[in-house]
């Protein structure tokens, strides 16, 4: 009974450290996003310097700029972040498959013994349906001597 609650324990542990691992990288992702944005509207809102068309039009084209390369710095990060909690939930998919092997064995070991005590139980039954016809053929023919 020990090793069961043991076991059990272990079950909550994983899937503890499995929460753990996605509300980390939820939380990540929506910090990331939230920087993302605020880095964009600050180069959206920053006021034009000047008024002149050339001024305008060279500053447009620098804040395009500022937002291609903001993207893609984001786009890689996310990139990267995602690779790294995936290789986290793979490693955690494997002990998740260890624990599920395990309970299956456990389960079997337990459907094998209780299958041999409900045989057991049979035979010692049966030889004792048996010895007691046996018993009684014995008296029949006994009686009929």
């Amino acid at each position: 009974m020990e090793d069961q609650g043991t076991r059990t324990a272990g079950y909550v542990e994983l899937a503890g450290q499995t929460y753990g691992i996605a509300v980390d990288a939820f939380a990540s992702a929506n910090q990331r996003a939230l920087g993302y944005a605020k880095s964009l509207y600050d180069i959206i809102s920053r006021p034009y310097a000047s008024s002149a068309l050339e001024a305008s039009v060279r500053e447009g084209f620098d804040r395009a700029h500022q937002i291609v390369g903001l993207t893609v710095g984001e786009l890689q990060t996310t990139g990267q972040k995602n690779a790294e909690v995936t290789e986290k939930l793979v490693a955690h998919a494997a002990k998740w498959q260890e624990t599920w092997t395990e309970a299956v064995r456990g389960l079997l070991k337990t459907g094998i013994a209780n299958i041999t005590y409900v045989k057991d139980a049979a035979e010692t039954s049966f030889d004792g349906f048996a010895k007691r016809v046996e018993e009684l053929q014995s008296r029949a023919t006994v009686s009929t001597n």
